[in-house]
């Protein structure tokens, strides 16, 4: 991975490092990307095409922000589908709920865990239960149980949390982006999801 430093002067003239990874690439590599997504999940990219279209240094910088929603080290692949599933039912995006399932599945994740995170948590075990209430009491900016932070992190540590959070937020770019171009499809267009 190539690395590249900058320097930048605050208003206070101390300099500050920026480090960026991989600079990007050039916006043709980046259109066969989106286009080999598109086919691989049968998934509708027109939304970043657009992006791109309209400000290829604004595609860049969102592109930059999404690997929040691929990042996992230490959180089970299980609950960072419910948190993303959960999130995305949240912002209405049936195309990004649907997308969220097929990766669920690619990903060996049980069609009742992805069913239990779609339907409010019903049918999910207690531990599982507990992330889906997590990730909607974040995601909808509801009072959380007092006692439910605490359960989660003795289960499952601070770094696995951690990790729930940036896919919580992560998840979310894409229905944003998608409403703030006039992209946006409500999940109850979507039929049959994990009927």
């Amino acid at each position: 991975m190539k690395n590249t430093t900058t320097h930048t002067a605050t208003l206070d003239a101390e300099p500050q490092t920026q480090q960026t990874a991989n600079p990007p690439r050039s916006i043709e590599a980046a259109r066969e990307g989106l286009r080999a997504f598109a086919q691989h999940y049968d998934y509708d990219v027109s939304y970043l095409e657009a992006l791109m279209d309209a400000s290829p240094e604004a595609f860049f910088a969102f592109e930059a922000a999404m690997g929040a929603s691929r990042f996992q080290k230490a959180a089970p692949t299980e609950l960072l589908a419910i948190v993303k599933i959960a999130a995305l039912r949240t912002e209405d995006c049936g195309p990004c709920t649907e997308l969220a399932i097929k990766m669920g599945r690619e990903a060996g994740i049980p069609d009742a865990i992805m069913r239990g995170a779609l339907h409010g948590g019903k049918g999910l075990s207690p531990e599982h239960l507990d992330v889906y209430q997590f990730a909607h009491a974040v995601t909808t900016n509801e009072e959380m149980d007092p006692d439910l932070l605490p359960r989660l992190e003795s289960r499952w540590g601070r770094e696995v949390m951690a990790e729930l959070g940036v896919a919580l937020v992560g998840a979310r770019i894409y229905p944003t982006i998608k409403r703030a171009l006039g992209y946006a499809k409500s999940c109850s267009l979507i039929p049959g999801l994990l009927a």
